[in-house]
This record gives C-alpha cells, sequence and structure tokens, in this order.
C-alpha cells in the first residue's frame, strides 16, 4: 500500500474520483458522448491498475516470468485511447465535413496503431510514432469542438456543458506533453537523465487532465436526460 503513496501515483487520485463521478452517465441516461467517455474512464482506471500490479508483481508468477516493464498495456492501450476520442468526436462534433474527414481517417489511423505496435516499434517500446499521431488527433478534434462553440449563437453555460471541460482538459494535457514525446527517442538515447525529469511534467499535465474531467462529470445536472 506504502508505494501507492509515492507522488508518481498521485494522478491516479483524480483519474478515479472522475471515473466514479462519471458513473451517473449511466444512471441520469445522459447522451452517448458522456456514456462513451464514462467507459472510456473506467477502462483507462483498470488498464493503470493493472500496468501498476504487473509491474510490482504480476510479470512473475508461479505460471509465468515476464519481463518487467508494463510498456505493451500502455502502448496497447494507444489504440482503444484512439478510437474512443474519434468516437466521442465524432457525435459532439455537428459539421459533416469534418464527420466525413474523422469516418475516412479512422481506418487508416487504427491499422497504423496496430502495425506500429507489432512490427514497427513493437511492444517492448515507448510508441512515439501513434503517441505523437493520437495527441495530433485529439489536438486538432478538441479545437474544432472550441471552434463549433465560438461559432453557437446560443449562450453556453460552462455549469451545464461538461464536454467543454472534457475538451479543455484533452487539450491541455495533448498539446503541453506533445513536444516531450516528439522528441522522447532523442532524448531516451543522448539525455536519458533529463527525460526522466521531463516526465514530470506529463504527470503534472496528467492530474490537470483528471481534474478537469471530474468538474465535467460534476457538472451534469442531476435533472439532464
Amino acid at each position: 500500500m506504502h508505494k501507492l503513496l509515492n507522488n508518481i501515483y498521485i494522478y491516479l487520485i483524480p483519474l478515479m474520483l472522475s471515473t466514479i463521478a462519471s458513473l451517473k452517465s449511466f444512471r441520469l441516461a445522459t447522451f452517448r458522448p458522456y456514456l462513451l467517455f464514462s467507459i472510456f474512464l473506467l477502462l483507462t482506471l483498470a488498464v493503470e491498475i493493472f500496468a501498476i500490479l504487473w509491474k510490482w508483481q504480476l510479470y512473475q508468477t508461479a505460471y509465468w516470468n515476464y519481463s518487467r516493464s508494463n510498456l505493451f498495456i500502455y502502448c496497447g492501450f494507444l489504440t482503444v485511447r484512439l478510437i474512443f476520442t474519434l468516437l466521442i468526436y465524432y457525435q459532439v462534433l455537428h459539421s459533416k465535413r469534418i464527420k466525413k474527414i474523422i469516418k475516412h481517417l479512422s481506418i487508416p489511423l487504427l491499422c497504423f496503431f496496430i502495425i506500429n505496435y507489432f512490427f514497427i516499434q513493437m511492444p517492448d517500446r515507448v510508441n512515439t510514432y501513434s503517441i505523437v499521431l493520437l495527441h495530433l488527433t485529439s489536438i486538432i478534434l478538441a479545437f474544432m469542438f472550441f471552434n463549433q462553440i465560438l461559432k453557437d449563437k446560443k449562450i453556453v453555460q460552462l455549469s451545464v456543458q461538461p464536454m467543454i471541460w472534457i475538451s479543455l482538459g484533452i487539450f491541455i494535457y495533448h498539446a503541453g506533453t506533445l513536444p516531450y514525446f516528439i522528441f522522447l527517442n532523442y532524448l531516451n538515447k543522448e539525455y536519458v537523465t533529463l527525460a526522466l525529469s521531463l516526465l514530470n511534467i506529463n504527470q503534472a499535465l496528467n492530474i490537470i487532465m483528471y481534474s478537469f474531467f471530474l468538474i465535467a462529470f460534476l457538472c451534469i445536472p442531476h435533472h439532464q436526460k
């Protein structure tokens, strides 16, 4: 239990809280993107717990003895993150042209993620190609959503618009960590210590992102249908 008190796992607190808060999306039968995002948070929390347990103990049992590295778990989950990101924004964005672009780009992106995982960078290395593509996709989709909000003639109340907080969290995290992952391979080769130090930025932005997700689901009115 004392291992969880390590500051590198602090991001689990807002992640767990936002996941719990998101569960009311099922009870209140809110519109589909929130339900999808709640499922995504549940899967994210499950993957995080599994990855941590793998590194602590599960990598070696009476039945198998594998590498302690949990990279294959996180890298494999990148494809799932991409699927949920595309599905959620496909539903919240109104432009038919943007929806068409999302639909046409989905299959090539998914194919690349899978090929990169199994044949190019492989499960035992950080799949930086996939990470950078995921970040760019998330940033662009979040930006398109903000642009849609700005063009909306109706007055938008932040207190009843969870998707704004979700998109803000997604945008801040992915925009903030994109430079890090772009240069990660180079840093790992030339400046390992610096690469590890900069990882703290990723952890801090994770906390910010999950905190925004928590705010998002606390914003859902109890009467919303």
